[in-house]
């Protein structure tokens, strides 16, 4: 999987002055803390790796429900006198926060609680608040984030798509290595014995001249042994080469196709990493 921009990046993308992202600047060394309690929740809840893509998604989703949490009563121009982050008895987050509007000081506390399930992808903390503050109903930055969410799980997929198609181009390689060793005389056996045919049944090889000629059929090939046995011969080399292009060809053709799919799969992914 590619690089993921980090918490940083997207908030220096942002606009620095929004009281939002003063917030979450702020608030960076709790959040990393709250990634790492999540991560410790999943582990201790499953067995489930915990992945680069997942403690950036736990991230986005911890400041998803942060900034909803607080967005919805506060307004871009609103300034923040002071915040403060520590920890309840129960261990949860708490954070306390006094912000200004119109030369007026108001008072914002909230307890930040997990509430996931065995999922990371909807693992999200809930948010208790408390404010003086009167709800004004802004989504502009909670959707932003839910934005980000949305990309970050498409390109969870984009990668899934790489990874399994990677996966079966190894195995397409490993069976082309194995295929390509075996001679003609061996690869006729295996036609014969059905192994690799296109109906993956056994066939039954030209009977012999004198066979022919005990049916009476000697007049389908001219009554020429020779030119009966170079349309023997011919038939057999062209089944040999049958199980030579299902078996190597083919599968070299699948590989050049994936492998071109590939390539515009890891474009999307780099688009993707970039409008993170």
């Amino acid at each position: 999987m590619g690089n993921l921009k980090t918490y940083q990046h997207f908030i220096n993308e942002s606009n620095s002055g929004r009281i939002i992202n003063v917030i979450l600047d702020t608030l960076e060394p709790s959040i990393l803390d709250l990634v790492n309690k999540t991560e410790a929740y999943y582990l201790e809840k499953s067995d489930m790796v915990f992945t680069s893509y997942d403690r950036e998604l736990t991230r986005l989703n911890i400041i998803f429900d942060m900034v909803k949490s607080i967005e919805k009563y506060t307004l871009p121009s609103d300034s923040l006198i002071s915040i403060s982050a520590s920890h309840s008895r129960k261990g949860n987050l708490e954070i306390s926060a006094q912000i200004q509007r119109d030369g007026i000081a108001y008072s914002l506390s909230t307890e930040v609680i997990i509430a996931g399930g065995f999922n990371i992808q909807i693992a999200h903390y809930r948010y208790i608040t408390s404010t003086d503050l009167p709800i004004t109903g802004q989504t502009a930055d909670t959707k932003e984030y839910g934005d980000k969410i949305k990309k970050l799980t498409k390109l969870e997929k984009l990668n899934k798509e790489v990874e399994i198609n990677n996966r079966q181009i190894e195995k397409n390689l490993e069976i082309i290595s194995i295929n390509s060793k075996f001679n003609d005389e061996e690869i006729w056996q295996k036609y014969l014995e059905g192994d690799g045919s296109l109906k993956n049944k056994p066939h039954s090889e030209w009977p012999t001249w004198d066979v022919i000629l005990g049916r009476g059929a000697a007049g389908n090939y001219n009554d020429d042994e020779n030119f009966f046995n170079a349309e023997r011969e011919k038939s057999k080399q062209y089944n040999i080469s049958h199980w030579k292009y299902m078996n190597i060809k083919s599968l070299q053709q699948w590989i050049d196709v994936i492998s071109k799919n590939n390539a515009k799969i890891q474009n999307k992914i780099e688009q993707a990493i970039n409008s993170i």
